[in-house]
């Protein structure tokens, strides 16, 4: 089925929720991620060693375990207007408290409450336009707003060192509360209300073996990536003495090869499949963790690896969203909501070791546990994952 089979008025009605939606979560993911770039930074300005601040990137992603919990209540019966604005007042707020606080407690709570907000945003988003889009093209429309996760850093990260160079640390939370606030004042506008029916009791959440092995293999290969990630600030300064700007500059490099991987999303997940192409990322990562493993004493070839993860990492999660979409399409909130559990669970985990494995045994330790995680998720996922058919 091509995009232009869906009838001119709901495509037409698509284009200013799209494009909000897109904008917003271009905010909220920049106030994700020119965290790891400057993770150095932060941690200096909060006073505190590097493994002490990715404890705080580490509670950011344990907090997404509640939101099934907070999607069942605020959004019971699927409400996905009423889970949005939520999302981005948790966004804002959390933003202004790790500002406002300037200490590692203060912190903690405001990255709690940004872990709590982007997640809820997020399964709202992809669920409002997956209601209104048919599943063999889905993937070039959830993809359109997956764009914005290398575009956060593509974008934010030369901001955040422009705003952290001559304003300290704090300046770019300031900025994203802003932003945030802006976004929740105009949803309204763009966003249809909740309907009758999403008010109405939905089915019981029922998961499956396959819809098992994809929460853990979701798990595992964001957990791979956030081991790399989250020393990559540490990495280029130690190794190459990098300044701020040079962080920058090298989180733009990064985010183009970002941009390459969710791209390709656009153009090839549809034709070839969504398992088949989580399947082709999989492997395609975990080959450059492999690669990093020798490269990385080299400033040049080690961000040509770097960059070939990144690009196999996101081409690779982008596919999984419109794969997990039709899991459960009456109960499709609530299994996105649990795959972010999944997908937060790894990552915390591997926020938590990455900075452990990286002061104790350097970047080779960080790139071969990575690998690793990958061929386990690409056995689960060939061995038991199925790609569901649409009903209707």
């Amino acid at each position: 089925m091509d995009s232009r089979q869906i009838p001119y008025e709901k495509r037409r009605s698509l284009t200013g929720a799209l494009t909000f939606l897109a904008l917003a979560r271009l905010v909220l993911n920049t106030g994700y991620r020119f965290i790891y770039p400057f993770l150095p930074v932060i941690a200096r300005g909060l006073g505190v060693p590097l493994t002490q601040a990715g404890l705080l990137v580490s509670a950011r992603w344990i907090t997404g375990l509640a939101t099934p919990a907070v999607v069942r209540v605020l959004g019971r019966g699927e409400r996905r207007h009423r889970l949005i604005a939520a999302g981005l007042t948790m966004f804002a707020t959390g933003a202004v408290v790790t500002a406002a606080t300037g200490v590692f407690a203060g912190a903690l709570v405001g990255f709690v409450l940004l872990g709590l907000g982007k997640p809820i945003f997020d399964v709202a988003a992809q669920a409002y336009l997956s209601d209104r889009t048919p599943y063999p093209v889905r993937a070039r429309y959830l993809g359109v707003i997956e764009l914005t996760w290398a575009s956060s850093l593509l974008l934010g990260a030369p901001a955040a060192g422009w705003l952290i160079a001559r304003s300290g640390w704090a300046a770019p939370f300031w900025a994203i509360a802003v932003l945030s606030v802006l976004a929740l004042l105009a949803m309204r506008w763009v966003i249809e209300p909740d309907s009758g029916s999403a008010t109405q009791a939905r089915p019981k959440l029922a998961l499956d073996r396959s819809a098992l092995a994809l929460l853990a293999a979701i798990g595992l290969y964001s957990g791979a990536s956030e081991i790399m990630f989250v020393v990559f600030g540490a990495w280029l300064e130690d190794g190459f003495g990098l300044s701020l700007l040079g962080l920058g500059a090298a989180g733009v490099l990064l985010a183009v090869s970002e941009l390459v991987g969710e791209g390709s999303t656009l153009m090839w997940t549809d034709r070839i499949g969504k398992r088949r192409s989580v399947a082709i990322g999989l492997v395609v990562s975990a080959v450059a963790y492999v690669l990093l493993s020798f490269t990385n004493a080299y400033f040049a070839a080690g961000m040509a690896s770097m960059a070939l993860a990144l690009a196999g990492f996101e081409f690779t999660i982008v596919s999984t969203f419109p794969l997990a979409s039709e899991v459960r399409p009456l109960a499709r909130t609530r299994f996105l909501a649990i795959l972010a559990v999944g997908m937060g669970l790894g990552r915390a985990v591997g926020a938590w070791i990455g900075p452990f494995l990286y002061e104790r045994s350097g970047l080779t330790a960080n790139t071969l546990v990575a690998a690793a995680a990958n061929v386990v998720a690409l056995v689960l996922l060939l061995g038991w994952v199925r790609e569901a058919k649409p009903e209707g």
